[in-house]
């Protein structure tokens, strides 16, 4: 990255860490259409594609979004064909979630766009570069969630 000699205002430096998540979302939409999802979609197959058989709140809670908002994207993700909710064995209230077949078929297609997407996004960027990214946007996340 680039040394500023200037001084950035708080407003403006969260505004463009805001902005900047917003394009990239918006991108990510975009690379994503060909295959019918959705970033917020997208985020579920990559998580569940890691740690099938995981429950709606513990993908919640990993990807620290809210129950309801989950539960819109699982439904519309069942829809779809590209999950499936079998009841827990240990808690017949509970569901387990999995990628179902479709599922498991779209996601290396998924996932190859989004990692070009990525790349080119981060191009400008030397690894020493996102790993410091990486550690500043680390430290603001912990101190907002202390």
């Amino acid at each position: 990255m680039n040394n500023l000699s200037i001084s950035i205002p708080d407003d403006q430096l969260i505004r463009t860490l805001y902005i900047t998540m917003r394009t990239f979302t918006k991108g990510v939409n975009d690379v994503l259409k060909e295959f019918d999802l959705y970033s917020s979609e997208w985020s579920v197959l990559n998580f569940v594609h890691t740690h099938s058989q995981i429950t709606q709140s513990e993908i919640a809670a990993a990807l620290a979004v809210e129950n309801a908002a989950i539960s819109k994207t699982l439904s519309n993700m069942e829809r779809k064909g590209l999950i499936t909710r079998t009841l827990s064995p240990g808690d017949r209230r509970e569901k387990r979630i999995s990628l179902s077949t479709k599922g498991k078929a779209l996601f290396p297609q998924a996932q190859q766009a989004i990692a070009a997407h990525r790349s080119q996004a981060l191009s400008n960027l030397s690894q020493p570069d996102r790993d410091q990214l990486y550690s500043y946007i680390h430290t603001i996340l912990q101190t907002i969630r202390t």
